[in-house]
């Protein structure tokens, strides 16, 4: 069973106080950061701008989603992303867990507990 890793964020004022070149040297540190990521055990799925416009929409402007072998895979990629400064430049939310398929959700769904 693979782990995923979803990411929601936007851009800060910091970012958007950036011009151009610091921009590009901070593209250049995610590149260089993401080479210590596996390849084989940490898959890029998609990533892009959330539309808004969709019911219940997140307020967040992108989004990317990550395919992780495994739990430590994942806490690998959320430290290689830490170690470029991203967070100083976009605020984002993390949502991780383990995958799985549509009926062993509505039973996990089913299994909670009476309140």
């Amino acid at each position: 069973m693979s782990y995923m890793l979803i990411e929601l964020y936007t851009a800060t004022p910091a970012w958007t106080a950036l011009d151009p070149v610091s921009r590009g040297a901070l593209f250049a540190r995610i590149g260089a950061g993401m080479q210590h990521v596996d390849p084989a055990r940490i898959k890029p799925l998609a990533m892009g701008p959330l539309d808004t416009d969709v019911p219940r929409s997140s307020a967040e402007q992108f989004y990317a989603v990550w395919q992780c072998s495994d739990r430590t895979d994942a806490d690998a990629l959320l430290a290689a992303i830490d170690g470029t400064g991203w967070h100083t430049y976009f605020t984002t939310t993390h949502i991780a867990g383990a995958s799985g398929g549509l009926q062993q959700h509505l039973a996990e769904l089913a299994a909670l507990p009476k309140a």
